[in-house]
Formats: structure tokens, C-alpha cells, sequence
């Protein structure tokens, strides 16, 4: 297997050509200095989140000081936008090139991992024993840990705006019944804000445009309504507890609650000026709409909320990895091993806010304070799930993207929910030879 999948990415090295912002870069200086020995080595790292603005900043500033057990290591960041990071990245590491340290989605290091372009590091796993939590157990891919929990932003939380609530006279819904009763009441209640412009109820993607985000936000209806895409061995796709979150996905938005059409932006932009209600969100987002100066939304107003759903939902992972090929892995291990260190686990906290980190680290006393919502998204990482279809992991983004696309035609079309997702399930079997 590991064969067949590097001989396929490899080739898709060979296909893409020029422009690449993430440099063939492992070894490098590195290797004229002399690798993993005790010259001095520049250890490079990828990760598109160095490019953001303030996050970005302050991920970088907690790491760049970093110099290794023998004071020789100087890190360089060799990031690119996140638009074009895993193509990329698949090319270099195709090539048997690459960064020596990189930040990955969870998908992307199942690839990578099957196809050998990751080093091992049950090593360390074993040396920290203890001290890691939960949420690194989604680095262990084929029974081995390629990978360690860089940042879980999960989507198993609601937040909401308490002035929006307030306005209309509800409380926080704890059920899907007193969800969609409050939703209603706040398309209902126009009148209760100052606002020139529209209040929504709720807000969330629908469109397969957003097809990876769209996945993190249905996992929330799919798990919490029952469901799942697979039992592990086979394909559960037209299950009943599956048309039973479709059909409610498709009911809220034909109710009018949220704004159709809308992209995450807009309506992430939306919520920051007070426009919507309540939303299905990750840790990262909340984090960034109660800090951003320009929002009515703060920490004072944002609240935050167990899904109301009967059972958890989904979450985003990053994990840490280690390049293969790599002429520094000694060097990039040491690497590895001072970051799930409390040190360096307290330093990269500020710059990830409220979400779930490979330790057990608390979140910054004064962003707590700040922000008392913060805590909600902590609680929710210990139960959230993983987006990749159990048993299917390879495959999960086909089998997703044949899934929304038929929601999506069913929100636009109509049908029969249940015919379509059987076919749903029909059409992956035959792309999967089954």
C-alpha cells in the first residue's frame, strides 16, 4: 500500500511545475552544516497559520526562539496561503523533498502516512506518556503515531449573542426543539432590534462551493442527530438517524432562519455586527470575532454552549508531523519533543485561544477572564469526533463531497431523502470497487 500511494504522489509531484512558495527546502543549509550533528542547522517549518495576521504572529513569536538541546538550531518558517498549503505540500514530499516540520489537516496526514512521507514518532509518545492528552490520539494512523495535536478547533459548540437573545426574550436553547422555537422567534421579532438590517436566527454553510468547510459544519448534524457515514466496515449512509438529520438541515434552512446564499465569511461577518443569533462554530472563529476591535460581538456578549443536539458533533484536527525524507528528523524530533513540553505548550496557548492543544495546558488566565465563553469549546474537545469516515479514511473526502452534493441538490430540487442518499451510498461503492 505505502508503495502504491508514494508512486501516486510522487507523480503528482513530477505533474506540478514552478511557483512554489514551500521550497524544496529539507536539508538545505542544514545539510552543508552538517544535519542532525552538532553544527549549526536550520530546521524549516510549514505551517500556513504563520501567515495570518495577529494568530499568525503570535504562533510564530512562541516558537521562533526555539534553538534545541545543543543551542544550534535556528528555525525558519517556509509556509504558504492555505488555498494552495496541501497541494504543495504533497509535491515537495512527492519529490522526496520538503520541510523538515509541518502542520497538516487530519486527511492529509492519513495520506501522507500511508504513503510513508511521515516519520514514525511512537517514541516519543512513549517518553511523554502521561503528560498528553485525549485529542493525540488522532496522530496514530496504521496502528503507529505519525502526528501530535497541533490544534483541535472543534465545531462541537454553539455560540450565540446574548444581546440577540436578550432582545427577543429567550434563553439558551439546550434542545433541537427550543433551537429551532428560539431561531423562529428571532425571524419573528424584527422589531426587537436597531438594526437597518436583517437578524437571523442561525447562521451556517450549505453550498458545496465550502465543500471541507460544509464537511466540518454537517458532521455537527450527522453525529448529533445519531448518525454516521460508516459502522467502521460498511457504508451507513442512507441510515435512518442520516435522513433524519437531513431532513432537519434541510427544514431549518427552508424556514427562512438563516440567510441563503451566504458564504462563511459573510455570515461569520454578520454575526461579528450582531445579525445572527446563534451558529454552529469552531474555537478558532469565536476566538477571532470576540477579539477583533471592529465587532459589536466581544467577550462580554458572545456566549457560548453545548450543541443542542442529542449527541456530540465534529472537529477540525492539525497535527504536527515529521518529514520522512528529511535530512534533519533527529533534529526536527527534538523539535517535536519541546513542543509538547509545558513551556512550550503555555507559549503557543496565546496564540490558539480557545482551542483544544496536545496537553492539558489552561487556557491564558487573561483571555479567560476576558473571555468567559472560552471554556465551553475546552469541555466540548474531550467528546467531539473526527470528520473522517471510520474505516474509510483514504476515501473520506469523496464520500463526503457525494453526500453534500446530493443535500445540496435536495435543498435546491427536493426528492426523496432517503432515495437519494441511497444512491449516495450506491455511487461510492462502485468508485470504491465494492
Amino acid at each position: 500500500m505505502h508503495t502504491t500511494r508514494r508512486t501516486w504522489i510522487t507523480a503528482l509531484a513530477a505533474a506540478v511545475t514552478g511557483g512554489l512558495v514551500l521550497s524544496a527546502c529539507s536539508g538545505g543549509d542544514a545539510d552543508a552544516e552538517g544535519g542532525d550533528s552538532s553544527g549549526p542547522t536550520t530546521l524549516t517549518i510549514a505551517n500556513w497559520q504563520f501567515n495570518d495576521t495577529e494568530k499568525g504572529r503570535t504562533l510564530w513569536a512562541a516558537i521562533e526562539d526555539y534553538s534545541g538541546p545543543d543551542e544550534n538550531i535556528t528555525l525558519e518558517n517556509v509556509g504558504s496561503a492555505f488555498g494552495n498549503y496541501a497541494d504543495r505540500l504533497n509535491t515537495m514530499l512527492g519529490a522526496g523533498e520538503g520541510p523538515d516540520v509541518m502542520i497538516m489537516l487530519e486527511a492529509q496526514a492519513h495520506e501522507l502516512a500511508d504513503a510513508g512521507l511521515l516519520e514514525p514518532l511512537d517514541d516519543i509518545a512513549e517518553e511523554m506518556g502521561d503528560s498528553l492528552n485525549g485529542t493525540n490520539e488522532s496522530g496514530v494512523i496504521l496502528d503507529q503515531q505519525y502526528g501530535f495535536n497541533w490544534e483541535r478547533p472543534t465545531y462541537n459548540t454553539m455560540i450565540y449573542n446574548q444581546d440577540v437573545l436578550d432582545a427577543v426574550g429567550a434563553e439558551v436553547p439546550t434542545t433541537y426543539d427550543e433551537f429551532i422555537d428560539v431561531s423562529e422567534t428571532i425571524r419573528d421579532s424584527q422589531d426587537a432590534f436597531d438594526l437597518p438590517q436583517e437578524v437571523f436566527g442561525f447562521a451556517g454553510r450549505h453550498q458545496t462551493n465550502e465543500l471541507n468547510g460544509w464537511i466540518l459544519e454537517m458532521a455537527n448534524w450527522i453525529y448529533g442527530h445519531g448518525g454516521e457515514l460508516s459502522d467502521g466496515s460498511e457504508l451507513t449512509i442512507a441510515s435512518d438517524a442520516n435522513v433524519a438529520a437531513v431532513q432537519a438541515h434541510l427544514d431549518l434552512f427552508a424556514s427562512g432562519v438563516p440567510p441563503l446564499g451566504d458564504d462563511a465569511s459573510t455570515f461569520r461577518a454578520k454575526f461579528g455586527q450582531g445579525q445572527i443569533g446563534m451558529s454552529f462554530e469552531n474555537s478558532g472563529v469565536a476566538t477571532t470575532m470576540a477579539t477583533d476591535p471592529d465587532n459589536v460581538i466581544d467577550g462580554t456578549n458572545l456566549g457560548a454552549a453545548p450543541l443542542p443536539l442529542p449527541n456530540p458533533g465534529g472537529h477540525s484536527q492539525l497535527l504536527i508531523t515529521v518529514n520522512a525524507d528529511s535530512e534533519n528528523v533527529e533534529a526536527a524530533k527534538d523539535f517535536i519533543r519541546w513542543f509538547l513540553t509545558d513551556e512550550a505548550q503555555e507559549a503557543i496557548r496565546l496564540g490558539h485561544g480557545a482551542s483544544a492543544l496536545a496537553t492539558d495546558v489552561p487556557l491564558d488566565p487573561e483571555f479567560a477572564e476576558a473571555n468567559p465563553w472560552a471554556e465551553q469549546f475546552i469541555e466540548s474537545a474531550s467528546d467531539s469526533r473526527s470528520t473522517l469516515v471510520a474505516g474509510f479514511e483514504l476515501d473520506s473526502v469523496m464520500i463526503w463531497r457525494e453526500f453534500l452534493t446530493a443535500v445540496e441538490e435536495l435543498r435546491i430540487n427536493g426528492g426523496d431523502i432517503r432515495e437519494s442518499l441511497e444512491q449516495v451510498q450506491e455511487t461510492v461503492e462502485a468508485e470504491l470497487g465494492r
